[in-house]
């Protein structure tokens, strides 16, 4: 298959909006409901715990699926990479969707996945740890580093490490939506939604747990 036509499968597979299927199947329409993004942990939290489960296994495939089949044609490291990012590229702004979608952290996850089972599973590790503690957002940033680090340690940099670095840009540019909100005169609307993925920045996971069974 011709890398082009690849490249373009890839997109229209990142574009199949996973979390609103799924929400909709609930009855809910998704990017009505918290944060507005078809990600899996909005999924989670506004839908249902299973739900949020299904999509986020669905996104992982996505990706998974995108690189895999890159490997299976025989097209080179790059085009590898690249597939990973084009499909999350697919993922965040959807064709089906009127270009919105979520963040892409599953379908990057899956990305990893085709590429390196054990960097995904450390990275897996770290982001589910550190949502329990803190909070996801946090966890992806984390994660994010970490795969990079351990791309370097594991003499993957060309592949992990470079699929990390270009998903950065469209994984921080859905934090940062609707952009059209930001200005130069809310740069603490910036940080917070970069940081956070939130409008407004996050206790610790376990001190709001804590402090919510305290006032009961």
């Amino acid at each position: 298959m011709d890398k082009f036509l690849w490249l373009a499968v890839c997109y229209l597979l990142g574009s199949i909006p996973s979390g609103f299927l799924v929400s909709r199947y609930s009855g809910k329409d998704i990017l009505n409901i918290g944060w507005r993004k078809t990600s899996g942990s909005n999924v989670f939290k506004n839908v249902g715990k299973l739900q949020g489960v299904i999509t986020a296994v669905m996104d992982i495939g996505k990706g998974y699926i995108a690189v895999w089949g890159a490997q299976k044609l025989g097209l080179s490291s790059e085009i590898q990479v690249v597939s990973g990012v084009v499909a999350l590229i697919g993922n965040n702004w959807s064709l089906f969707l009127n270009f919105a979608g979520g963040r892409g952290i599953g379908l990057y996850g899956g990305s990893v996945l085709a590429m390196s089972p054990p960097i995904f599973v450390f990275c897996l590790i770290t982001i589910i740890v550190l949502g329990i503690i803190w909070d996801a957002s946090i966890g992806t940033i984390t994660l994010l580093t970490l795969a990079v680090f351990l791309s370097v340690r594991f003499g993957l940099f060309s592949t992990v490490g470079v699929l990390t670095l270009l998903s950065l840009i469209p994984i921080f540019l859905k934090r940062l939506s609707p952009i059209k909100e930001l200005s130069f005169e809310k740069k603490r609307l910036f940080i917070n939604r970069l940081i956070f993925d939130d409008d407004q920045p996050k206790d610790f996971r376990i001190k709001r747990i804590t402090k919510r069974l305290t006032e009961k």
